[in-house]
């Protein structure tokens, strides 16, 4: 009898333990890779990630390499030149400085909550925009297109406005 048993839990074991690690191969497969955030651990940004959309303008929300951070791929809806875009958010950078926020903040209305960003070209085609007055700070990083840089914050804005505002714009 013991003989049994024994084969039996042999047998059994290879097929628990393979679908699990097939699972996970599958799971990291197609990441895009971000640079975590310093504090993209923190309790309010797994607020902010469980919170956010699948699709934003149609682009399809895709797994990241970092904690704290979400992307969408895609063609956005619109698009002229039917070109694919990626737009990134990371949960928990760090906060602008004055300097940085000379360049203008902007209070962004999406779903009955407004957020206050600081965009910021990056020089290359992409843009960046970081919430002002939430700490943990969220930022976007996004091509630099119309069809983009209106509908992603606003999609966003439910999600983000879960991190506690300590200022506004002013």
């Amino acid at each position: 009898m013991h003989a049994r048993l024994r084969s039996l839990r042999l047998t059994a074991a290879p097929l628990v333990v393979v679908p699990v690690l097939s699972f996970g191969l599958v799971g990291c497969s197609g990441a895009v890779a971000v640079e975590p955030a310093p504090s993209g651990y923190a309790p309010s940004c797994a607020q902010v990630y469980t919170g956010l959309p699948d699709e934003i303008a149609g682009l399809q929300r895709r797994p990241t390499t970092a904690q704290g951070a979400a992307a969408w791929t895609g063609v956005p809806t619109g698009s002229q030149d039917g070109r694919e875009v990626t737009v990134v958010l990371r949960c928990g950078v760090a906060q602008l400085s004055a300097i940085d926020t000379a360049g203008g903040c902007q209070a962004v209305e999406g779903d009955g909550v407004t957020v206050d960003w600081i965009p910021v070209d990056d020089g290359d085609g992409r843009t960046t925009w970081t919430t002002y007055g939430r700490e943990p700070a969220v930022a976007l990083e996004m091509p630099a297109d119309g069809n983009v840089t209106l509908a992603v914050p606003q999609a966003v804005a439910k999600a983000v406005s879960l991190v506690e505002q300590t200022a506004v714009c002013s």
